[in-house]
């Protein structure tokens, strides 16, 4: 299969919320906040990707919406691309991502993961600031974190090449048995714009809070999917969400 930036998304992807098995794989997101997002993008892309038509579905038991893939030389190519059945804790970025020369292909793969595992948050500003930025969430950031070192390493490699400003943490969990967590974080206008014009996100759950915070100039926190759309059509006024 020839490497483009569909394909590149698909892996990207499938590094977040993907599982591989020996007979197929499978995508699961929020059944509330990613169902648009899978209807409109995961799937229409595993389908062109794979040519294999791909339908989600819902799984109230567990709170997801996904879909599975049971063909076997969809199976193989992700092994082959260098997945395995047990990638929570050493999944990375494919050799064929990390070994393109080719920018796009670089932030086909982030926006893939990041739309499935990132997050888009805004906050308070304490300090020297006006009376508005320290009542209502409008200093933006852009946040992945995965109990995988290595996929944090290597998207922050292809960051580095984007010239996108981040940083990395490390949190060690003081709970016997939890495993340490990676961080990438943007933070900041400058920082989140650069990323929004060379990177972007497809997931609506995630453009409805962009969208949000240009228009209004915040984006108040602990909404939901729909709730945003509302604000954002004018049926909800996004400052009675707030807690000044």
């Amino acid at each position: 299969m020839e490497l483009n930036e569909e394909v590149a998304e698909v892996l990207g992807m499938f590094a977040a919320d993907g599982c591989l098995q020996e007979k197929y794989l499978c995508m699961w997101g929020n059944i509330f906040e990613d169902k648009e997002y899978y209807d409109t993008i995961v799937c229409p892309l595993f389908s062109k990707v794979f040519k294999r038509k791909v339908i989600a579905h819902e799984k109230k038991s567990n709170g997801v919406y996904g879909f599975y893939l049971c063909n076997i030389n969809s199976v193989n190519y992700m092994k082959d691309i260098g997945f395995t059945r047990n990638k929570t804790l050493n999944v990375s970025v494919p050799k064929i991502i990390l070994n393109s020369r080719d920018l796009n292909i670089f932030a086909a793969f982030i926006r893939g993961f990041s739309d499935c595992d990132g997050c888009l948050s805004f906050m308070k500003r304490k300090g020297k600031y006006s009376e508005f930025k320290k009542q209502f969430p409008t200093y933006p950031r852009i946040t992945m974190g995965v109990i995988s070192f290595d996929i944090i390493r290597d998207i922050s490699l292809m960051l580095k090449k984007l010239e996108i400003n981040h940083t990395t943490h490390e949190y060690k969990s003081n709970r016997e048995g939890e495993h340490r967590v990676y961080t990438i974080s943007v933070r900041g206008i400058k920082a989140v714009e650069t990323w929004i014009k060379k990177i972007g996100f497809h997931n609506t759950s995630k453009t409805s809070r962009y969208e949000l915070w240009k228009q209004f100039g915040m984006c108040p926190a602990q909404t939901n999917f729909e709730q945003r759309k509302k604000m954002l059509s004018g049926e909800l006024n996004p400052f009675s969400f707030t807690n000044p």
